[in-house]
């Protein structure tokens, strides 16, 4: 398997030919996360507005590329992008990390290549993401390699709730 994390955005087919990935984005890495906006020196405020950052991810540029940098272009939204991280258990790729997004806009998209003497291969395209709702979930994996039972939140930054 080339890849342990997916992506796939409603309307944008990428390339992954994992049996229970098929035409996703196999991504090579990602970042995101939440931060709370709260002034220099008021860290004592307990009633703030959290903002999402970025949800970022890289990828081998693929056919998903010209869709990516035409909805960047165009501001259009996509309803539903998810992404999940794998663990491999027993020959089948297990989700253990999903993050849903939705009412998606892309951010920005960007490009890369290097020469096949620094390693380079294949151009990768850098994604960012960003979303009015968010949903996180969490499969913890127990040492015996059976699930234990997923822990999920999701906030909604247009309600702020």
């Amino acid at each position: 398997m080339a890849s342990d994390f997916f992506i796939k955005l409603d309307g944008i087919d990428g390339e992954s030919y994992d049996k229970a990935h098929s035409k996703w984005i196999e991504v090579i890495d990602f970042n995101h996360g939440s931060m709370q906006n709260v002034a220099s020196g008021r860290v004592s405020d307990v009633a703030g507005r959290g903002q999402f950052k970025p949800f970022v991810f890289t990828h081998n540029v693929d056919k998903a590329t010209p869709k990516l940098q035409q909805y960047c272009m165009s501001g259009q939204k996509i309803a539903k992008a998810n992404f999940v991280a794998c663990r491999a258990i027993g020959g089948a790729q297990v989700p253990v990390y999903e993050v849903t997004l939705e009412n998606v806009k892309v951010l920005s998209c960007s490009v890369e290549g290097h020469d096949a003497n620094e390693g380079g291969v294949l151009p990768v395209e850098h994604v960012e993401l960003v979303a009015g709702k968010i949903t996180w979930k969490v499969t913890p994996i127990k040492p015996d390699n059976t699930k234990d039972g997923a822990v999920e939140a999701s906030f909604n930054q247009l309600e702020n709730a």
